[in-house]
């Protein structure tokens, strides 16, 4: 098959004979009658020998001029990396000019034929971004009523695919009036209930027996109770435990928020989603084994697998991709989901993530 003949003109490759088979595989826009290419286009069907690019003297240009044409910008580059990797996987992938994504249609699909549903927004492993950065981005995506997907490229220009969307958790119902009133010491960073600890464990699976290695669901223990701090604050805020020094003198909210930060970092973010999540009667408990902040139980530990794996950060944070995919990762081979809760002004919004295969 002859190769296609396009000519480098302002900064675009144009094509201006039999170029309906190239349309129709998502190249180029129709411009007065040619085909009018970006150069990150006509990259990836030069280097896949489909093409040939001349200048307007006849030059040949090759892949690597083309690739210097978008060098300056290293946004297009990234897409042009997601891009070239999804055409070599057989899928229709459009360049948007106009924005930050990629445009991906379903497999199998031409021009014309069905509409692209999905989104993609290319990041680079290492460059942060904020989360209301991310959120700006599913926005933007939702209203167009389509999907938004994250492909993330890492050192070796390999590419990660997550499927985001928004997440609201739907309220269960939560036990905490019918926990009772409780005393405790703080140790360290633990907060120990000695005298009559029955009740908490069983009615709301809050601290964990000592020495008891896999409490049983609903069951009163007669060993003493270890609460982590945050929990411990919850219920303090709540009105449902009194926590005192060894030596017997009560430390109040506001004083056990100050030992908390001192042992947490983001201590004042990772509580409010604490409480948000408690509030809406699920079971938060310590997720660091899987490098996040909390697991989520729906109805509480050894009574299912904790369904998500959540990170707590403020809205207005950045994060790293790989971090995120490095969290997705575990949680999809584990069989979880990730949930990334965020705190933005007296509101916590949510969204999740998980595994896509182009």
């Amino acid at each position: 098959m002859a190769k296609v003949r396009g000519i480098l003109r302002d900064g675009f490759v144009y094509v201006e004979a039999d170029f309906d088979k190239l349309y129709r595989q998502g190249y180029g826009e129709i411009v007065d009658g040619s085909l009018e290419m970006h150069p990150l286009e006509a990259s990836y069907l030069v280097w896949e020998q489909k093409m040939e690019v001349f200048d307007e003297n006849g030059k040949n240009i090759s892949f690597e001029d083309l690739l210097t044409i978008m060098i300056n910008d290293p946004a297009t580059f990234l897409k042009y990396v997601v891009y070239s990797d999804l055409r070599r996987r057989s899928r229709l992938v459009v360049y948007e000019r106009a924005t930050e994504f990629l445009r991906l249609y379903p497999k199998g699909a031409s021009i014309g034929e069905r509409a692209s549903k999905q989104l993609i927004l290319p990041l680079s492993e290492d460059q942060p971004i904020s989360h209301d950065q991310i959120l700006a981005s599913l926005e933007k995506v939702m209203r167009l009523r389509k999907e938004l997907i994250l492909a993330v490229v890492d050192d070796e220009m390999n590419v990660t695919y997550y499927e985001i969307e928004k997440f609201s958790p739907k309220p269960r119902e939560s036990n905490l009036k019918d926990i009772p009133e409780k005393s405790g010491v703080l140790i360290g960073d633990r907060v120990l209930i000695f005298e009559d600890p029955s009740g908490l464990y069983s009615r709301g699976f809050w601290g964990h027996p000592i020495g008891i290695e896999k409490p049983e669901p609903f069951k009163d223990y007669e060993q003493p109770l270890q609460l982590p701090l945050i929990e411990a604050l919850y219920l303090v805020s709540r009105g449902k435990l009194k926590v005192g020094n060894p030596k017997g003198n009560i430390i109040g909210l506001e004083e056990l928020r100050k030992i908390f930060s001192g042992v947490r970092d983001n201590a004042e973010v990772k509580e409010r989603v604490f409480s948000y999540w408690r509030d809406l009667g699920y079971i938060p408990k310590a997720g660091s084994k899987y490098g996040v902040d909390y697991m989520i139980y729906e109805r509480g530990p050894g009574l299912e697998h904790a369904p998500y794996l959540c990170i707590a950060s403020d809205v207005r944070g950045k994060i790293k991709p790989i971090d995120l995919i490095r969290a997705g990762r575990l949680a999809t081979s584990v069989r979880k989901e990730l949930v990334v809760s965020l705190v933005s002004g007296e509101d916590i919004l949510s969204y999740k993530l998980r595994w896509f295969k182009p």
